[in-house]
């Protein structure tokens, strides 16, 4: 016959199955203060880059009206043919004030193709800033996520260890009694438990605080280091998760799979420094054509030593620069833009393949991830959960081993850390897949 726990133990053990019922069964009570979708907004509102884009487009506009325009005429003024044994005005007929002007016009629509280019540059930014909204909002949902699985498994684990320290206390009471079956060796393993436990939670905590001092640097980019050390540690997250909408993916066909992508911020930019190279290219051609220059001057001439009048002198002038014997430094300008155009073709190509592999990637974990996931919900945990309630029935009726009593809670605190972290994971790649299907709207500012 086997013995029987003393009153102490019993007492221990009924204390150990409330525990059971009210901790592993109790949900994680946190405060709703800050939810995914608020902390995305404010970290799109705090961005600075995005008044800094704002600036550089007003910039490149500026520069192209600069850049449209003729360059200045030049003003000079010269005293000519001055007799030097002398040096009397009046004295040589040659002698002049002369006042000049003179205008370079560039050649071809070089004005009109600069400014054009600036102007093209200037309509970069729009879509750098749809790309950066983009990328800031996958940025700033990884780190929520990050900071959600380590909040909501740090309390998970908080709730369950009064279970372990009841599951010590019973095994401590049971050893010095004497009068159960509990081991030393089982006294040992619970102890050993309690202090994984701890290291555990040590380790959440750290990633934790390390994930919302990341987020922080999103939320709160204007407000000084010591008030955001104070909200930090007063941060707390939502501990419901948003609701999940997987966006339609591409079709099947190559194209479609292609065309899915082409609305994507990244890609419009990429189109438009293809804009940008080819005009580039145009204006390489111009330095085939000439560059013209205009002349005038006007020469006041003194009277003659018998105080008659002379006529003062006007010049006019046209120059042109225009390359008649060697035409090899403009060809190779020509094609040295015409490569680059190439070149920037060839990335959007590499582009489109790393984002049709990169969601293709992301498609296949969320549904790899959702299989796990339904697993753990539909058979992993309760069964974790009837093993446990099974084997502390067995140990409490004298007739389990304590040490699989531990096992088994562990298993199910390891099944239910395992479905949060699966939560995290799976609305992780619904941001990715989002990112990657983002697409530019019209008048995107």
């Amino acid at each position: 016959m086997k013995p029987k726990l003393p009153k102490r133990s019993s007492r221990a053990t009924g204390r150990l199955l409330l525990a059971v019922g009210s901790m592993l069964l109790a949900p994680l009570a946190l405060a709703n203060e800050l939810m995914l979708d608020e902390a995305v907004n404010r970290a799109l509102a705090a961005d600075v880059w995005i008044e800094t884009s704002r600036h550089n487009e007003a910039a490149q506009h500026a520069l192209g009206d600069a850049a449209g325009r003729l360059p200045d005429p030049k003003f000079n003024v010269a005293l000519a043919n001055m007799p030097t044994n002398t040096f009397d005005f009046d004295q040589e007929a040659m002698t002049q004030l002369v006042m000049g002007v003179s205008q370079m016009i560039p050649r071809g629509d070089t004005l009109a193709l600069k400014e054009s280019r600036f102007d093209q540059q200037a309509g970069l930014q729009p879509l750098m800033r749809a790309e950066r909204r983009a990328w800031v909002r996958l940025q700033v949902s990884q780190l929520w996520l990050d900071a959600w699985q380590a909040q909501q498994s740090l309390a998970l684990i908080n709730n369950n260890r009064t279970l372990f320290e009841q599951l010590v206390e019973v095994s401590t009471s049971s050893y010095v009694s004497a009068m159960g079956r509990t081991r030393q060796q089982d006294l040992v393993r619970a102890q050993l438990e309690l202090a994984q436990l701890d290291d555990r939670v040590t380790r959440l905590e750290l990633q934790h605080d390390i994930n919302l001092a990341r987020l922080s640097e999103w939320l709160m980019a204007g407000d000084s280091t010591q008030q955001r050390l104070v909200q930090v540690d007063s941060l707390q997250l939502s501990a419901d998760l948003p609701a999940q909408t997987l966006p339609q993916g591409p079709g099947a066909g190559d194209d479609d799979r292609a065309r899915a992508f082409i609305d994507h911020p990244s890609i419009q930019l990429i189109d438009r420094q293809i804009d940008l190279a080819r005009t580039d290219v145009e204006l390489a051609e111009q330095k085939y054509k000439p560059e013209w220059g205009l002349n005038a001057s006007y020469g006041y001439r003194g009277e003659d030593p018998m105080g008659r009048d002379r006529a003062d002198l006007v010049t006019v002038g046209v120059s042109i620069d225009m390359p008649l014997f060697s035409t090899r430094r403009q060809d190779s300008e020509v094609a040295a833009a015409g490569s680059r155009v190439e070149a920037v073709k060839t990335e959007r190509l590499l582009q489109l393949r790393q984002m049709l592999a990169g969601y293709d990637t992301a498609r296949a974990s969320y549904d790899r991830i959702s299989e796990r996931l339904a697993l753990y919900q539909t058979q992993l945990l309760p069964q974790s959960h009837e093993a446990a309630e099974a084997a502390l029935n067995a140990y409490t009726s004298d007739d389990g081993d304590f040490a699989e009593v531990v096992r088994a809670r562990i298993a199910e605190l390891n099944a239910q850390l395992a479905t949060i972290e699966l939560k995290a994971e799976q609305l992780k790649q619904v941001e990715q897949i989002n990112y990657l299907l983002t697409r530019t709207e019209s008048g995107e500012k």
